[in-house]
């Protein structure tokens, strides 16, 4: 156990500290998981704020509270006031299990889109470097044998240094993390010098919490101006992304080495003085992958990969610019790229019946450039038909739901807008936003009846188990469907109940269990 008062050592504390010497059994930030001798630190949500619930913390057995408001009358407790009581939460976090990160090699990984593939790209990298690596993001938080399913992509700052704590006990040598914008903006990795920051891309997303797109920006740009060391650290920019060229500008990258990757080849690519380039040539994709030679500041690197696409290129790019960030010899990263034949929910093709004649592709694409890169890539190995089902989740972003509407209109030939996670919106909303968009793409829309005919028209089905069933009735030999928005997920959240739900399932369902795994 340590004293409150070594737990809030390097806080910007405002007054004096009461019961500095009380021992601390345990950290927490929900009254809930309060007991006896812990520490229980007021931190302001969306919904609730911290500061609600102190008594009940007090009465489950916290000793001691820091808050940014003023000690509540007639609480007899240790006590400390803070100005940021999220910053204190992450300082905290940190010197109770004795600052795991900084015994870890962390590399971070921000932007829209690519995140989850890119950091499974470099976890595979360093396994074949003879690393130990653990994983936290989307799909999953895992290291050495341990998978804890990821309720959020970056945890909470004391969930994170807990996290950290266990991965240093098991020999966990690098981490390789997603780092959110929420995340970046709640100082959820505060006090985290990172080896390596990676930016794969920005485009609209996450408006419902950020003000506007450069707000949005701001955040992601934190990783590189606050987390990354001037002696050590290298940051991987996407040149091919608008915003990477001012990840890198005005000397607000702290990085020591910036590596900026293209899919473009050196002739075309812009790079900019002082960033070591890595860039692509003579590049080939098929329905089978991607093979590629890739020119790197260490020597070629080769490509030869069962993923899919160009949206997939800029993530084999950005992994082998975290590779060549941290030493790891050319031969370790083409081993790497190579293992990794699929992600999970990320253009993963789902088994069909043999002599089925179509394919299925399932994808996390919920932001429009998401979906305009996997419905383009898919086009290319479309001999005829594109069918696009996707929806828009609620309570997020509801901006981005025409455009989405929008860019399926255009893409696909047959588009069916359904549910996503509704969560406590009414789902024919929804689709009606998604709807204006479709409507601007210029095509019509028909009956479930009348679409098996169409070359060309979209339709509405709120059930999404229907709505995959019409598209996969609808599809015949040299057609490709898309299941777009969930992924990997396994659930769908209707109102405030999650239910089980999983939409490569319910293709195997649909063919009655019909199909070779």
């Amino acid at each position: 156990m340590k004293t409150l008062e070594k737990l809030i050592e390097g806080l910007d504390v405002i007054g004096p500290v009461e019961g500095a010497d009380r021992e601390i059994s345990g950290v927490c930030y929900d009254s809930r998981r309060a007991g006896k001798g812990s520490l229980f630190v007021c931190v302001p949500g969306t919904r609730t704020d911290g500061h609600e619930f102190i008594r009940d913390a007090v009465e489950r057995g916290a000793v001691a509270v820091v808050a940014r408001e003023e000690k509540p009358s007639s609480l007899d407790t240790g006590f400390v006031r803070v100005r940021d009581s999220r910053a204190a939460l992450a300082a905290i976090a940190a010197n109770f299990f004795d600052r795991p990160a900084s015994k870890l090699q962390l590399i971070g990984i921000t932007g829209t889109n690519g995140k989850t593939t890119t950091s499974l790209l470099i976890e595979s990298i360093l396994r074949s470097a003879g690393a130990s690596p653990g994983v936290l993001g989307t799909i999953a938080y895992r290291w050495a044998g341990e998978e804890i399913a990821a309720p959020m992509t970056t945890p909470e700052s004391l969930d994170l240094q807990a996290l950290f704590s266990r991965m240093v006990t098991d020999g966990v040598s690098h981490v390789v993390m997603e780092v959110s914008s929420h995340a970046l903006a709640l100082g959820r990795i505060a006090g985290c010098e990172f080896k390596t920051g990676v930016f794969t891309n920005l485009s609209q997303d996450h408006l419902d919490f950020h003000s506007d797109m450069e707000d949005y920006f701001a955040a992601k740009k934190l990783l590189f101006s606050s987390h990354l060391s001037p002696s050590i650290s290298s940051a991987v920019v996407n040149l091919d992304d608008q915003y990477g060229g001012r990840i890198i500008e005005n000397g607000s990258c702290r990085a020591a080495r910036v590596l900026g990757y293209s899919e473009k080849p050196a002739s075309q690519a812009t790079f900019r003085k002082g960033v070591q380039a890595v860039f692509a040539e003579e590049v080939r994709f098929s329905s089978s992958g991607i093979i590629a030679r890739v020119r790197t500041p260490e020597g070629t690197v080769q490509i030869d990969s069962r993923l899919l696409g160009k949206l997939n290129l800029q993530n084999i790019l950005a992994a082998i610019g975290a590779g060549i960030s941290l030493g790891i010899e050319p031969g370790d990263i083409e081993e790497g790229i190579r293992r990794l034949s699929r992600v999970d929910g990320r253009l993963e093709p789902v088994c069909l019946p043999e002599g089925c004649g179509f394919q299925v592709v399932v994808d996390y694409a919920h932001t429009p450039d998401a979906m305009q890169k996997a419905l383009s890539c898919l086009r290319e190995m479309t001999e005829k038909k594109l069918i696009a089902v996707f929806g828009c989740g609620g309570d997020r972003d509801r901006q981005k739901r025409p455009i989405m509407g929008k860019v399926a209109g255009e893409q696909a030939d047959l588009v069916i807008i359904t549910s996503d996670n509704p969560r406590s919106e009414p789902p024919e909303a929804i689709l009606d936003q998604i709807e204006e968009g479709v409507k601007r793409a210029g095509i019509a829309l028909l009956s479930p009846s009348t679409m098996a005919g169409a070359l060309k028209g979209y339709t509405r089905q709120i059930d999404r188990r229907k709505a995959i069933e019409l598209a996969l009735a609808l599809a015949g030999p040299g057609d490709m469907v898309f299941i777009g928005g969930k992924g990997h997920e396994t659930y769908q959240i209707i109102g405030s109940t999650r239910h089980s739900f999983d939409d490569r399932q319910v293709v195997r369902e649909y063919f009655g269990g019909g199909i070779s795994q």
